[in-house]
């Protein structure tokens, strides 16, 4: 008992009790699963590591794991499961403009807005940076060919998190851009990656002349290496 004490994070009892007081006046069983996690992204303790001013409390992994404890051990639904929250979301506090923040973070938070992860493709397994789909600029627009392949959630997500090539001139890990495309669109197509079982756990994505709004760039032209590394960060 002496260890666990001596290893629980500082500030750990502080934020338990807070976590506490605030389920016992907020948590209901009745509640729509939408109502709950509209009242849970409003308190912060969806996702804690976030700052206070986009839906969290600015805790260390440490403390947030304790509030993961407190919700678990009150019987509290926890915040919605997926990319967004996992991926999407770290990566535009990071990298996104106020406007971002403000446009995907409460959609994923809320679990309003799925998403999934547009990265690997074919011949770009292991080198990520050798990717081929082209993004070309359109006025304020980018149109977007290529192929994307193992990606879970596609068929039901409203958005990816998509690297292109921007720049074919440059060292390849500098002529990659990081956007936010949406999916249900004429020039996304995905086919299910079906195993032996039967099972659909993956798919292939087909981007023919699909189209990108040039405000949905996260992190700024040619500089998706640098939010791509953010998510992979995320993801490990």
């Amino acid at each position: 008992m002496a260890i666990v004490e001596e290893t629980r994070p500082q500030g750990a009892d502080e934020v338990a009790s807070e976590v506490r007081a605030w389920l016992a006046s907020n948590w209901d069983p009745e509640l729509t699963l939408a109502e709950w996690w509209e009242r849970l992204a409003d308190s912060g303790w969806a996702v804690p590591t976030w700052p206070e001013e986009w839906f969290g409390k600015g805790l260390t992994g440490d403390l947030a794991a304790v509030v993961s404890r407190e919700l678990r051990a009150a019987g509290a639904v926890g915040p919605p499961a997926g990319l967004g929250l996992m991926l999407a979301g770290p990566t535009i506090v990071a990298h996104g403009s106020e406007e971002q923040k403000r446009r995907y973070l409460r959609p994923i938070v809320t679990g309003q807005e799925a998403w999934c992860q547009l990265f690997s493709e074919p011949g770009a397994g292991s080198d990520l940076a050798s990717l081929q789909c082209r993004a070309v600029r359109d006025g304020e627009e980018w149109v977007v060919n290529g192929q994307k392949v193992w990606t879970s959630g596609a068929q039901v997500a409203d958005l990816g998190m998509l690297l292109a090539r921007t720049d074919v001139d440059v060292p390849k890990h500098r002529g990659i851009s990081y956007f936010a495309i949406e999916m249900d669109q004429p020039g996304v197509d995905v086919r299910p990656l079906r195993e032996m079982t039967g099972r659909a756990l993956f798919n292939e994505v087909f981007l023919d002349d699909a189209r990108v709004t040039h405000d949905a760039l996260i992190g700024g032209l040619n500089n998706g290496w640098m939010a791509a590394m953010t998510t992979l960060a995320n993801e490990r």
